[in-house]
């Protein structure tokens, strides 16, 4: 019985522990830099993200003459079993597919320290959707989806995944 209550208070502590971290990581972003014309989250159920459940973002461009930076942040547990995790990607409109590309998100170092910023085990990271930038040929809604491309079924230790657009301004 003391085994299963010191149990309990322990998963109580670390689910404070990412509360705490989550809102002290909106508060650095909402305090640093340009803020982001779009930015969606999707949290990972439980982090266990199955290869099936692809992660969608609605996002409504209405300057076709601007280049956007695109970012995807990653929140992994520092219990995730890989350096590594490679995504899926791609970009639909009305006609169809915009863009669409694989890529391998690097999570830790060759030593295995993990990259990114974060605390109480969870770390975030964010990779430019493309180096260059992203133009958008019609001012209408573009469907952007992830989804992972790892082994796992289900992929565990995945906390969430956000999607960022930035209007650059030519200099990125």
């Amino acid at each position: 019985p003391h085994k299963d209550a010191y149990l309990r208070s322990i998963k109580r502590m670390h689910l404070i522990l990412r509360i705490c971290a989550s809102a002290a990581l909106a508060i650095l972003v909402a305090s640093c830099g340009p803020s982001p014309e779009f930015m969606v989250v999707r949290e990972i159920d439980g982090e266990a993200w199955h290869r099936d459940s692809m992660l969608v973002f609605e996002v409504p461009i209405t300057d076709t003459s601007a280049t956007y930076r695109v970012e995807i942040d990653l929140r992994h547990a520092g219990d995730y079993s890989y350096r590594n995790l490679y995504l899926g990607r791609d970009v639909l409109n009305a006609a169809g597919t915009v863009y669409e590309d694989t890529v391998e998100f690097q999570l830790a170092s060759p030593d295995g320290r993990w990259l990114g910023e974060g605390i109480a085990g969870l770390k975030t990271l964010s990779l430019a959707y493309r180096q260059e930038g992203l133009r958008f040929p019609k001012a209408e809604t573009y469907r952007f989806r992830v989804q992972h491309l790892m082994r796992d079924e289900p992929l565990r230790g995945i906390h969430s995944v956000a999607l960022k657009l930035y209007r650059s301004d030519g200099k990125n």
